[in-house]
Formats: structure tokens, C-alpha cells, sequence
């Protein structure tokens, strides 16, 4: 990157920042008691248009300090508070008096309908409602074809974080609902950046429980954080959309089509895409997110993927619909039916090329590779899903089928070198096949957690599925292996596979968390809560697997004895067991809120599995008992008005039997590469997990930065561990016998970071960092020909990953990001006292730059620049520049017309490292779409409201809507006087 370019990237902030304002500050409190009131409004406008200039809400104290207010420049400083007569007062500041202090300002209690009349002309930006922040979008003048979003992006409190995370005072928003429900799928892009400003009456922001979960336990840990938006009576019925095509160089195309209608009960979406140009489209939801309003995005939704390996062609349709049978905005009552289709049909031209390097124990072996692969794939798919949630029960039933299929074709070529210099062995391979398969999913769960008043003995949860499929593939694989080193010779195979295969699976599962009260009654056990747990899975596989191979005598087909079976499986599991639960609390009112919760679950894990064969050597049956308890202990501190600290540490215990491949195998010697033989005697490995989680973030109503961080670690160990001994061939061929082996662990960790300033108004600074780190260590035996006994080996395989991004903008005018990267792989391999170690290094620098002037004109611009070393320090570089130009016309921005440059370098391609616990490390390259130019054309459908119809029908509707909201609030008002976490 340009050394000046980035001096004046940082030095943005600097200059922002610099710029010369001034503020004001007092005490806001009630005139007969002399108490601070916590939670009024103070709104600065401009006098001279009313314009906003900014708000703030004062503190637990009373107290308030609003900043970044413009010199000499008449303003109007208005104070509300629900209850009492409104304060207002002309000020004016310079540089002589840049501070100006009101001191205490006293409000009296409203007995009159004087405020209504204060409220018409001077709009209350942000007020808290009870417990809901309440955000009054009419107080924020913004461009007619305006959305959400970028009202949001003006609301001191809520950061819209570069990834599309939402927070408000630091606490991450978990859903985004339209009128108390999802819309069109539940993703907050769908609603902010497509709904316009000038259909929203107000957005709530709340704290509730999360009753779809199996357990409530009256913690921090339920909670979840909801943003509601609420439009306008008369805009709860409207249309969206996007019908757009473009068309480029090396014939590129694409076109996009989604329309959305919906109304109080109903919405319904249509999406459909053409493109050759890597675009990934997997479901309607998807497609539905590549083609919102709003003209700038942060996640790079609709553009192509020049992450996707080879070059793709995707015809997609898709159609969804949600009807509601509730009309409330209350989001705690929903009884509603779903439905989705998808149709998608892709096509796939890969080149993949690959370095693979495995130190044995007295010599290296190399394998170069390269293999061409075209598939196509039709698949169709239908959901289905009925949903009624009520404040505390829920019940959901959903349905989905699926249909695909598929035909491939693939070719390639592998050679092998000792040590870099002596070719082992050769082999190449072809396969043409083709498949088709269906699959059936029947699922749901019922809760009843009604815990407002304790656990009680009707308190449960349970849940169930069904899964069924089958499939059919035909495929023919011709293989041709030369080896060098021993006797020179050479292994041909051809043969046709014809397999069918069906497979049944149910899953129930039960807890019951009213045990103590049904076995106690009113003594509380001091205070530990007793549940049962159970739960039940039933498998059947069948498998009916036709092999024919080319006699090469006559010519002909022949049945492969050997591999040509029908073979059934049975598995199934029950796992009972009993739970403890206690929390304990400290709560000191709007001070602080403490909470640690201990559980521990007993739990028996009971297995049985059958199979039969039409191979004699395969009919098995066994039975196993094992026992996995599992416990946890959470911490939560959260101090009001500061910052929230959620520390956690939790143990698994599970085990699983060999499976009857891994006893009996069916062995395939079609690769001889790679030749796995079973082992009658392998033991069930136990594994047992631990985990830990600290996170941490700021919470403060009025502070102008957040910052997060999340810490997490994970090990877990195996006893009875499934490796494998080796014998490696001189021409690298292997042949691996499974065995039981002490030792096999695993560990990771990450590390995130994040923090927001907004340095005025206008101006977002953000930073992030995420680091993560996994190591695995997996004992096992090799022997070459030159050794006289097995080695026993500890090879280690290490991925870490670094990156940090930096993200500024100035709304409505430029935003730009920039990070860097650094992911290394690493395999070590240890045999007695010597080591020795192979790594691969990927660096990567990324920009992006937006600029929004002048009105209406979007330029924009993303370079990513890639440095690739591999084991054998050879470094391979790549830079992926992109550029694109928007224009949006007609009066409401409807139209637009783009251009788009990809990959201007024609540099484009993707590089994969890996490590393996085999001792192996390698990189592969695959091929990627490279450069070309699009013009495109898009148009945007957008009506919101129409005819009132019915008035009195509506007010009736607004009244039962009233009377819902308010049984909400006063049961979220219980819930925080029994948490009293903080608020908003």
C-alpha cells in the first residue's frame, strides 16, 4: 500500500477529532424531592431549523455532557422526561464561553396537557420507555429514499460494526424484528436496508428472555437483546425489490430478480439469478440479501466470490412465504406457518494442481498433483415450518425435502519423489459418475418455561426428528499405477460401480426440570434445582454396492466378489441421566448485578449396533455402556452503566464405538496410495472436552466508544484413541492398520477484539483483531523398508491465524477499511530424541475504499494482495484489484446504473495451505475467475402503505396491539426485577 495514502488514513482521525467544538453539561432532577432523574432526554437543535444537532440521556445520577456542539450558532436545548413538564432554553456558545453549564435544571410534575404541545414542536430523538429505549426516527432529517440503516449509522449508541453486528450501548442486538416478528427470514439487513425511514413510527430496543431455550435458568445467560422496528399504521402493507442485468467481457453475464410483498399477517419473496461470474447462491434467503436498496453494504453481499474454487455457472429461483395468524407487534406471540423452495442449478470447470510433503523416518516424500474436475448438480428443495410461541411456551414443527441430482467427471495425475530428486511411483485416474438422491427431514420441539415464578414441576422441554434418504450413483474409474523403485511394475484397474443406498434416523430427546418441585414440593432443596435427562437415537444404513471389473483377458465385465456386497446396519443410542443446578446472586440496584451458576449432568450412554453382510466376515453385533457426565460453572458480572463480564468453564465427557468399517472394511486396492485394513480389536475411545470462555464488553448509555473482547480455549484428550500403524512402500504407497493409542489430544484458541469510537457525530472509527490457534497431536506407528521395527511417532500439526482490521468512515461521504493477515501452518514431527519441522506462511493485505460524492455517485475500490510460501519456500504471489462506479437516479434513487471492473491484474487464483496429523503438509492451487468488465442496469420497485381501509377496524387492531405491548413490557419489568442486570 502507498506509504502517503496510509499516513492520511491515519492521520483522519486526527484531524477529525481536531476540529473545534463545544458542549454542555448540568443535572437534570425533580423539583420536590431533589432526586436526579435517570433516563431523561436532552435534545440540542439548531434554532433556526430545528435541525438535530445531538441528544443525550442522562445517567443513574441525573447527570448529562453532550459534545461536538458548533460555534456561534443559536441553539435550543430541550429536557423531557415522561411525567413532567418539558425544560427548554436558548444557548450560545464561543470561543470565549465554550462550555456552557446549566447546573441543575429542576422538572416539575406535568399535571397539565402542556407537554403533548412541547412534543409536537420539538422532537424527542431517543427516551426510555420503562425498560425500552425507544428511537423516534422523525428527529433525524434525512435524504427522501433514506432507510434504517442510515438512520442508524446517525443514533449516538448504536454501532453498526463493519462485519453487519449490530450493538446499542455496547449490547449485542440478537434479533431484529418488523412489528414483533421476523422479516422475510430474520436477517437485520432485510429490514434496515430495505424498509425507508418514512415508514417507521418508532424502534424499541429490549432486553427478554430467551424462552426457545430447552433450560431457562434465570441468569444473564438467558437474555438476549431485540431490536423491534415499528412502522406506521398506514405503512404495515408494502412492496420491494430488485429486477436488474448486466453483461461483460470474456462473456460474463448475471441478472437478478426478487421481489417482496408482505402486510400485517402476510409476506411473501420470489428471487431468481443468472450469473457465470462465481456468485454464490444457495438458498432464497441468500438471494434475497444479495439485492437490498441500500447502495452500500458491509458484508460485499451480490458480488462475485473470488474466493471460489474453479469457474461457476448458477441458474437459481427461489420463492418464500410466512403468514402469521397474530396481527400484534408483540414479539413474544407467534403462531405462524413458513414455507421456502429453492431451485438451483450449478455447473463447475475446476483445475486444482497440489504439493504434498510427509517425512518418514529416514527420507521425504513428495507428491505433485494435478487433476481436472467439471460436475454439474440440479438440486431442489422444499422447507416447511410451523411456529407458535407464546410468553412462555413454544411449539415448532418443520418439514423439508430435497432432491438432487448430480454428474461428474474428473481426471488427474499424481507422481511421488523420494526426496525430492528419485521418482517412487506414478499413477493416473479418471472417474465419470453420476448420482441422485432424496431426502426427507421431520423436526421440532415443544418448551414449557414458565419461570416467572420458579421452576415449577410443569417445566420441560422436548424435542424430535426424523431423517430419511436414499440415493443411486453410477460411476466408472479407471486406474493406472507405475511404480519405480522396487521391481518396476504396473497396477491397471477399471471398474463400475453401482451403488444404492438408504438410510433411517430418529432422534428423541426429553428434560424435565421440575424434578424438585415434583419430589419437594414448596422446600426448595436449598435452592438446587433437579432435571432429568434422556435421550434416544435410532439408526438403519443399507447398503446394496454392485462392482464390476474389466477382465482384461476377454474384454469383459466381471462381478468383483470382493467388493460387490449388501450390508445393513443397525446403531442405536440411549443417554439418561439427572442434572444439578444452582445460581447464585448478589443484586445491588442500579450499582451492580452478580450471578455464578454450577451444574453438573450424570449421564449413562448406552450403545448397541448390528450389522449384516452378504459378507460373512462383517456379521457383528455388540452392545456398550459408558459413562459421560458432563458439568459447567459461569460467572456474570455485569455493573451497571460500566461494562459486562461473562466467564465460563465446562467439561464433556463422550465415547463411541468403532464403526464396522473401522473393524471390517471393505478394502478398495483401486488407489494404491492409500490402503486401509481394519482391526476387529479396536477399543471405544473415551474423549473428554474442556472449554473456556471469558468475554467482556463495555456497556454505557452514553459513551461514544464500545470495545469487546472474547477469549476462548479448548482441549480435549482421547484415551483409547483411534490411530493407525504404517507401512510405508519404497514407491510411497501405504498401507495403514487401525489400532488403539494413548496420547491423541488436541488444543485451540482464539482471541477477538473490538472497539468503536465515534470521534463526532459523523465520523466511526473501528478496530478488530481475531487471532485463532489449533494444535493437534496424534501418536502413531510407522515402518519403511528400511526400518526393522515400527517407529512409534508424535507428529504435530499447528494452523494459526492472525488478522487486524481498521475501519473509518464519514457518513454519507467515504468509508474505508484496510487489515492485514497472517495464517501459518506448521507439522512437526517427533520421533525419540530428533524432530523435525515443515511450515507454510500466507500473508495477506486487504483495502477497501468507498466514496459517496457527489450525490447519488458511488466509486468504489478493494485490493487484496496475497503472498504465499510454501514448505519449500517457494513463494507465490497474487493481487485481486477490483473497482466498481454506481449511479442512482430517478426521484426516489429506483434506478441504477453500474460498472464493474474484476481482478484488473488478471492475478486472480486460490492458495490453500494444510497441515495433517500424518506428519503431511502441503498447498494446493486452484484455479479462479479472472478478469473481466460488466455494465449492468438495475431497477428497484418500492411502494410502502396505500389506502387506510377499515379506520375503526384499525384502531381496534391498535388497541389490542397496546394492551399486548404492555402485558410484554410488565413481564420483561418482572424479569429485570428479579436480574436487574442494567439498562439501556
Amino acid at each position: 500500500m502507498n506509504k502517503r495514502f496510509l499516513i492520511i488514513l491515519l492521520l483522519l482521525p486526527v484531524f477529525s477529532m481536531a476540529q473545534t467544538k463545544g458542549s454542555i453539561k448540568g443535572l437534570v432532577a425533580d423539583s420536590v424531592h431533589d432526586y436526579g432523574l435517570q433516563s431523561a432526554t436532552v435534545t440540542v437543535y439548531k434554532k433556526s431549523d430545528s435541525t438535530l444537532l445531538n441528544y443525550q440521556v442522562t445517567n443513574n445520577q441525573g447527570e448529562f455532557n453532550i459534545g461536538e456542539l458548533p460555534y456561534q450558532t443559536p441553539m435550543l436545548v430541550s429536557v423531557t422526561f415522561s411525567g413532567y413538564n418539558d425544560f427548554s432554553k436558548e444557548i450560545y456558545i464561543d470561543s470565549l464561553k465554550k462550555d456552557f453549564d446549566f447546573k441543575k435544571i429542576n422538572l416539575s410534575r406535568d399535571t397539565t396537557s402542556q407537554m403533548e404541545e412541547v412534543v409536537v414542536k420539538s422532537v424527542v430523538p431517543v427516551r426510555m420507555n420503562g425498560d425500552t429505549l425507544e428511537i423516534n426516527p422523525d428527529a433525524f432529517k434525512l435524504d427522501s429514499s433514506a432507510v434504517v440503516e442510515d438512520m442508524l449509522l446517525r443514533v449516538p449508541g448504536v454501532t453498526m460494526w463493519s462485519d453487519g453486528t449490530i450493538t446499542v450501548n455496547g449490547k449485542k442486538i440478537s434479533n431484529v424484528f418488523v412489528d414483533g416478528k421476523p422479516f422475510f427470514g430474520g436477517n437485520p439487513e432485510m429490514a434496515t436496508q430495505n424498509l425507508p425511514k418514512t415508514a417507521i413510527d418508532k424502534i424499541q430496543v429490549y432486553q427478554e428472555k430467551d424462552y426457545s431455550k430447552e433450560e431457562i435458568t434465570n441468569t444473564e445467560m438467558d437474555s438476549t437483546f431485540t431490536m423491534n422496528i415499528k412502522l406506521k399504521p398506514e405503512k404495515r402493507k408494502g412492496l420491494f425489490g430488485k429486477i436488474s442485468g448486466g453483461l461483460g467481457t470474456d462473456h460474463r453475464y448475471e441478472g437478478d430478480l426478487s421481489l417482496q410483498v408482505y402486510n400485517k399477517k402476510t409476506k411473501l419473496g420470489i428471487a431468481g439469478n443468472l450469473n457465470n461470474t462465481n456468485k454464490t447462491i444457495q438458498s432464497v434467503q441468500e438471494a434475497l440479501q444479495n439485492n437490498t436498496f441500500r447502495s452500500f453494504n458491509r458484508r460485499n453481499f451480490g458480488s462475485p466470490n473470488a474466493n471460489a474454487n474453479g469457474l461457476n455457472t448458477v441458474h437459481y429461483f427461489g420463492a418464500y412465504l410466512n403468514h402469521n395468524f397474530d396481527e400484534s407487534t408483540n414479539s413474544r406471540f407467534n403462531n405462524s406457518i413458513t414455507g421456502e423452495y429453492n431451485l438451483r442449478d450449478t455447473r463447475n470447470n475446476q483445475l486444482t494442481t497440489g504439493t504434498t510433503i510427509q517425512n518418514l523416518s529416514d527420507y521425504t516424500l513428495t507428491t505433485y498433483s494435478d487433476r481436472v474436475n467439471t460436475g454439474s448438480t440440479l438440486n431442489q428443495g422444499v422447507n416447511t415450518g410451523y411456529q407458535n410461541r407464546k410468553r412462555a411456551t413454544s411449539l415448532s414443527l418443520n418439514a423439508a425435502y430435497n432432491w438432487t441430482n448430480a454428474n461428474n467427471a474428473s481426471s488427474g495425475n499424481t507422481s511421488t519423489y523420494r526426496n525430492d530428486s528419485l521418482l517412487a511411483s506414478r499413477r493416473t485416474n479418471s472417474t465419470v459418475g453420476s448420482s441422485r438422491s432424496n431426502n426427507f427431514n421431520f423436526n421440532g420441539y415443544f418448551n414449557n418455561n414458565d419461570y416467572d415464578e420458579g421452576i415449577n414441576k410443569k417445566s420441560f422441554s422436548t424435542n424430535y426428528s426424523v431423517t430419511y434418504n436414499n440415493s443411486n450413483s453410477d460411476s466408472r474409474q479407471i486406474s493406472d499405477f507405475e511404480s519405480f523403485t522396487d521391481s518396476i511394475y504396473t497396477d491397471k484397474r477399471d471398474r463400475k460401480y453401482h451403488n444404492e443406498n438408504s438410510n433411517f434416523t430418529t432422534n428423541i430427546g426429553l428434560n424435565y426440570n421440575g424434578l424438585r418441585s415434583l419430589l419437594f414440593g414448596s422446600y426448595n432443596f436449598w435452592n438446587i434445582n433437579i432435571g432429568l435427562r434422556n435421550n434416544f437415537r435410532y439408526n438403519k444404513s443399507d447398503l446394496n454396492a454392485n462392482v464390476l471389473e474389466l477382465d482384461t483377458l476377454t474384454n469383459t465385465y466381471k462381478i468383483n466378489n470382493a467388493l460387490t456386497n449388501i450390508n445393513s446396519v443397525t446403531n442405536i443410542e440411549n443417554r439418561p441421566g439427572i442434572s444439578f443446578f444452582k445460581t447464585f446472586t448478589k443484586v445491588l440496584s442500579d450499582r451492580h448485578y452478580r450471578s455464578i451458576s454450577v451444574r453438573t449432568d450424570l449421564l449413562n450412554q448406552f450403545l448397541f449396533q448390528k450389522n449384516t453382510s452378504t459378507l460373512a466376515y462383517r456379521n457383528v453385533e455388540r452392545s456398550f455402556h459408558f459413562f459421560t457426565p458432563s458439568s459447567s460453572i459461569y460467572y456474570n458480572y455485569n455493573k451497571f452503566n460500566k461494562y459486562n463480564l461473562n466467564v465460563g468453564l465446562t467439561h464433556n465427557a463422550s465415547a463411541s464405538a468403532p464403526t464396522i468399517d473401522q473393524l471390517y472394511p471393505i478394502v478398495d486396492s483401486i488407489n494404491q496410495y492409500n490402503i486401509v485394513v481394519g482391526n476387529p480389536n479396536l477399543k471405544s475411545p473415551l474423549g473428554n472436552a474442556f472449554n473456556f470462555n471469558f468475554n467482556i464488553n463495555s456497556q454505557r448509555f452514553n459513551e461514544k466508544n464500545t470495545y469487546a473482547a472474547t477469549v476462548t480455549l479448548g482441549y480435549n484428550t482421547f484415551k483409547s484413541g483411534i490411530s493407525d500403524s504404517s507401512i510405508y512402500g519404497n514407491n510411497g504407497s501405504r498401507v495403514a492398520y487401525l489400532i488403539n493409542i494413548d496420547g491423541k489430544r488436541s488444543l485451540n484458541g482464539g482471541l477477538n477484539t473490538s472497539a468503536s469510537f465515534r470521534l463526532n457525530p459523523k465520523n466511526m472509527l473501528q478496530f478488530r483483531y481475531n487471532g485463532n490457534l489449533s494444535n493437534s497431536r496424534s501418536p502413531q506407528y510407522i515402518k519403511t523398508p528400511q526400518d526393522a521395527a515400527s517407529l512409534l511417532i508424535a507428529p504435530k500439526s499447528t494452523n494459526l491465524n492472525h488478522s487486524v482490521n481498521v475501519f473509518y468512515s464519514l457518513t454519507e461521504i467515504f468509508n474505508i477499511s484496510v487489515g492485514q493477515s497472517l495464517a501459518t501452518t506448521l507439522s512437526e514431527q517427533q520421533a525419540g530424541s530428533s524432530s523435525e519441522t515443515r511450515k507454510t506462511k500466507t500473508y495477506g493485505t486487504k483495502a477497501n475504499f468507498n466514496l459517496m460524492v457527489p450525490k447519488d455517485f458511488t466509486f468504489g475500490s478493494n485490493v487484496n494482495y496475497l503472498n504465499n510460501i510454501s514448505a519449500q519456500n517457494q513463494s507465490v504471489k497474487a493481487t485481486i484489484w477490483n473497482a466498481y462506479a454506481t449511479w442512482r437516479f430517478m426521484r426516489m434513487k429506483q434506478a441504477e446504473v453500474k460498472f464493474y471492473v474484476f481482478d484488473i491484474l488478471r492475478q486472480n487464483k486460490n492458495i490453500d495451505n494444510f497441515a495433517r496429523d500424518n506428519n503431511t503438509i502441503g498447498t494446493t492451487i486452484t484455479n479462479g475467475i479472472q478478469q473481466f468488465y460488466m455494465v449492468s442496469l438495475a431497477y428497484f420497485p418500492r411502494k410502502f402503505g396505500g389506502k387506510s381501509g377499515n379506520r375503526s377496524g384499525s384502531r381496534r387492531s391498535e388497541a389490542g396491539e397496546q394492551r399486548q405491548q404492555r402485558q410484554q413490557q410488565q413481564s420483561r419489568q418482572q424479569n429485570n426485577m428479579q436480574r436487574r442486570s442494567g439498562r439501556f
